[in-house]
């Protein structure tokens, strides 16, 4: 089997990543079995705007995908990632740091065909598992060169990936780290205060989400 037959990492439930994401609210269920907690998230936890993994951001996909929301109103969804793994994948952005279109429409030859004939459910899952340890970028703004050099981290930092290393890094953490060339957060927050607001109140969990959810149509 390739690597590219396997199933998407987006696609997983991850027991470890979700125990420590949602300790504070997840109570007695914090410790059910992990087969027993996926099952959890599916009856409660995905309607109430938890993500499944790292890799998902169900409140920036519920706050991008007008679809997926009304499909939630309807009852025909359960979450946005259930309308994800039902049909946003081919086109909606599932991170705030990753754009299908982006990706797929990029001058380096990761077109939408090429990922099919490689086998690659889409543009995402081929980041996830091949473009990134490349050094590609998902978004105009995440540069990985970048955010390696400015992060703080060598490179043993971030044997996977710049990516997945800022996956699992604090969610503040581009309140301070430069990403892109084409943000300043520091700057950003001097001359938004209101932005600043919003994260200190729990709102955004960073500026740069900030400005990419309410200055960018449908987040790039």
């Amino acid at each position: 089997m390739t690597e590219a037959s396997l199933p998407p990492l987006w696609r997983t439930f991850d027991p470890v990543w979700y125990r420590q994401e949602y300790k504070d609210v997840l109570g007695e269920a914090a410790s059910l079995s992990d087969d027993a907690l996926k099952q959890w998230y599916e009856s409660q936890g995905a309607f109430s705007g938890h993500s499944p993994n790292c890799y998902f951001d169900e409140e920036w996909y519920r706050r991008t995908c007008p679809e997926a929301l009304d499909g939630l109103a309807s009852g025909q969804y359960t979450s946005g990632f259930d309308h994800y793994c039902q049909r946003g994948f081919k086109t909606q952005s599932p991170h705030y740091l990753f754009s299908e279109r982006y990706y797929t429409s990029g001058p380096d030859g990761i077109s939408v065909q090429s990922l099919t004939e490689q086998g690659f459910v889409n543009g995402y899952d081929h980041y996830l598992k091949q473009g990134d340890q490349q050094n590609r970028s998902g978004h105009l703004f995440f540069n990985p060169e970048l955010y390696l050099l400015t992060c703080a981290a060598d490179e043993d930092a971030a044997p996977e990936g710049a990516f997945k290393n800022l996956l699992l890094a604090s969610k503040a953490a581009p309140n301070t780290v430069r990403l892109s060339e084409h943000f300043d957060p520091v700057w950003y927050a001097s001359t938004h205060p209101n932005a600043v607001m919003m994260v200190e109140y729990g709102y955004m969990p960073n500026v740069l989400y900030q400005f990419l959810s309410e200055f960018t149509p449908n987040g790039l």
